[in-house]
């Protein structure tokens, strides 16, 4: 009796779409080829599959593994392959000679005699393989993928391996593309990271020249982020305000850089200052937006740095903006501010104690300070987080 025809049994070109689907939001390499895996274990009922990837940092191929159902793991110790591995130069020779292979199967090589077909049997065993299919960039071989053998014990079918080779070339774009988010990733906390420490620099030159503000910067910084976390906690930080904590971190620390501008016989007046002096002090904050206005990244920042002195009523400099108008950041720095200048001594007077600036905080709501920002300072006193 003739062996009745096996025919697939799934729309390879409805998975091949869903795959894909899935692997443009993904941008991690790692996550990726663990979708990959399972997708490929799932769908044509295999025992396991694993993959071994090129990594461009280390010049080596690591291998990661879906265990499936069977609990097949890589032994310890071979997870890094090096790039004289016999699979890996076979699909580079053949890749050179314009014959690339879209997979090879160990049915094909079991009895050979050929020494490099020796050598890859040994691989087969290794990942307890069926078939092996490669992913190729150009002429650069991304990835090699094993595949374990099927549940039911039958072969592949044409199909199911034109599947897996056109699921392989989805795949290649899929890492290159995930690797170029992550690069580009790294390399935006690279310039944060850069970014912070300018701003640093920048807040340790400010209190280089005004010696009775040590450390007020870096205090203002601290008190305005405890406030920030507060309002969050509360759900008090309006929809618009996008990466508002980063910067504030970064505002606050530059808030008085505009006192650079200042003549340091004003700054560090030992006593009040006189109506011209306090114009002319007054002036710190709109030197500041000129300074930092000069940088496309400080666009946020900035205007925290220009409005920090605008008071919740409108009476307050450099523009008088009132409420609302104020930009959020800025009146978050307010509060920060005046507490840290009400409790630092100064050589004309003592500073306040805590509870008597948290006092005057509380007299000023709206006048001075938007009531959900200082009542968020008030909270954060009482948990003692300031």
């Amino acid at each position: 009796m003739p062996l009745a025809l096996r025919y697939p049994t799934t729309d390879y070109k409805k998975e091949l779409e869903k795959a894909a689907k899935q692997m443009i939001l993904i941008h991690r390499p790692e996550t990726l080829v663990k979708l990959i895996l399972r997708t490929i274990v799932r769908t044509l009922n295999l025992e396991h599959a694993s993959l071994i990837l090129y990594d461009e940092t280390r010049d080596i191929y690591v291998a990661h593994t879906s265990s499936g159902k069977t609990g097949f793991k890589i032994p310890k110790g071979l997870t890094k392959i090096s790039k004289d591995n016999s699979v890996i130069r076979y699909f580079m020779n053949s890749k050179s000679k314009d014959s690339s292979q879209d997979y090879i199967l160990f049915s094909a090589i079991q009895f050979s005699h050929d020494p490099l077909h020796k050598e890859m049997r040994n691989q087969f065993f290794l990942y307890n393989a069926k078939a092996c299919i490669p992913g190729f960039f150009r002429d650069k071989l991304i990835f090699a993928l094993f595949l374990g053998g099927k549940f039911d014990g039958e072969d592949f079918l044409p199909e199911e391996l034109d599947y897996l080779s056109a699921l392989s070339s989805d795949t290649v774009m899929a890492i290159q593309n995930a690797r170029f988010f992550q690069d580009l990733n790294d390399q935006l906390n690279k310039n944060n990271r850069l970014f912070l420490q300018t701003a640093l620099a920048l807040s340790s030159a400010i209190e280089a020249k005004d010696h009775y503000t040590q450390g007020h910067t870096e205090r203002v910084a601290y008190y305005s982020s405890i406030i920030a976390l507060e309002l969050k906690a509360t759900g008090n930080i309006p929809k618009t305000e996008n990466n508002l904590i980063e910067n504030l971190r970064i505002s606050a620390l530059l808030h008085d850089i505009g006192k650079i501008g200042i003549p340091e016989k004003i700054l560090n007046k030992p006593g009040f200052l006189d109506e011209e002096e306090r114009k002319e002090m007054n002036k710190h904050p709109l030197i500041g937006a000129n300074i930092l206005g000069k940088v496309d990244e400080f666009h946020e920042p900035i205007l925290g740095v220009k409005y920090h002195h605008e008071r919740y009523d409108g009476s307050g400099y450099p523009e008088g903006l009132k409420a609302d108008e104020i930009p959020f950041i800025a009146q978050i720095i307010s509060v920060a501010d005046t507490f840290d200048a009400m409790t630092t001594d100064r050589p004309y007077r003592k500073g306040l104690t805590k509870e008597e600036a948290i006092r005057e905080i509380e007299k000023e709501k709206n006048k001075q300070f938007n009531p959900v920002i200082a009542d968020a300072f008030i909270n954060a006193c009482k948990k003692n987080k300031i």
